[in-house]
């Protein structure tokens, strides 16, 4: 995904000054005290660092005195080193700040999800359940929610709410378990990032259901005239065009405007009857 913390506040409100700035990059091990001290020559009121079940992410917010003091710490320790890692800042605002602590500490937001990685693409949520034999999930059906690239193709993830805390520490403990030939790697996550999963899949196309659904078949033409049946080539469609004929036109009427025409195999150009017929007396001459 891409940014996983909420912006909440648009564009215009950005270009409004404001004493918050998001820093990126930071060491998973780094203190308030580090980070402030980052900041040593500026006056900071408070260091914020995200953290989703207890692990640091690498980012946070810090809010300066003032928003003078924020443009001044932006324009000397952007992409400065703190230990081994140089740090990235964003201007920020405070309502964002605030939207953030709610996502990362509401324990509604937080639920008790874990993240799958390595599935089958033709996996199922009875798949899924299957694998998860003995653990309780949490009820309705949504518990499980599979991710989609953005047409629809599976991705071999999926996001899966249990009941409690318990159900969470048992799923937990089938990370590296096989399903079918595959082993599935199980990671903590949050209701959140399965919120945003759903959210994404209903603002795409219809989905695909697996590897092997059916695909809508290409109008097929008799072998003999140079192809395989069921694949529409290049000079065909050219050939029909040439002819008037339109795609909705059955097999019989297609294959009757090419009588005559000798198709390449290549597909890649059509030969009209007259230069067939040269070819063959150049041919035969030789």
């Amino acid at each position: 995904m891409a940014d996983p913390l909420p912006t909440a506040v648009g564009l215009e409100s950005r270009r409004a000054p404001s004493r918050v700035c998001r820093l990126r990059g930071l060491p998973y091990s780094a203190s308030e005290d580090e980070i402030g001290g980052f900041f040593s020559d500026f006056t900071v009121d408070e260091v914020y660092i995200c953290r989703r079940n207890g692990r640091a992410t690498g980012e946070a917010y810090v809010m300066f005195t003032d928003a003078a003091q924020a443009d001044s710490a932006m324009e000397k320790c952007n992409k400065k080193y703190l230990g081994s890692r140089y740090i990235e800042m964003f201007e920020a605002a405070e309502a964002d700040l605030a939207a953030v602590k709610k996502v990362l500490e509401d324990t509604q937001l937080q639920g008790c999800v874990v993240r799958l990685r390595g599935l089958p693409y033709a996996a199922t949520a009875e798949d899924v359940a299957a694998f998860f034999e003995g653990v309780r999930l949490a009820d309705g059906d949504d518990a499980i929610v599979f991710t989609t690239t953005v047409d629809g193709r599976p991705t071999g993830e999926c996001y899966v709410e249990l009941a409690d805390k318990d159900a969470q520490a048992a799923a937990m403990m089938r990370h590296k378990e096989v399903m079918g030939a595959r082993y599935i790697e199980v990671f903590h996550s949050s209701k959140m990032d399965k919120l945003q999963a759903q959210q994404q899949r209903l603002s795409m196309p219809p989905p695909m259901t697996g590897r092997w659904t059916a695909q809508p078949m290409r109008p097929s033409l008799p072998t003999h005239i140079g192809m395989g049946a069921g694949y529409m080539q290049p000079a065909v469609l050219a050939a029909a065009a040439a002819a008037g004929s339109k795609l909705s036109s059955g097999v019989d009427q297609l294959t009757g405007s090419l009588q005559g025409t000798h198709l390449h195999t290549s597909g890649t150009r059509v030969m009209p009857p007259m230069q067939q017929q040269q070819q063959q007396q150049q041919q035969q001459q030789q």
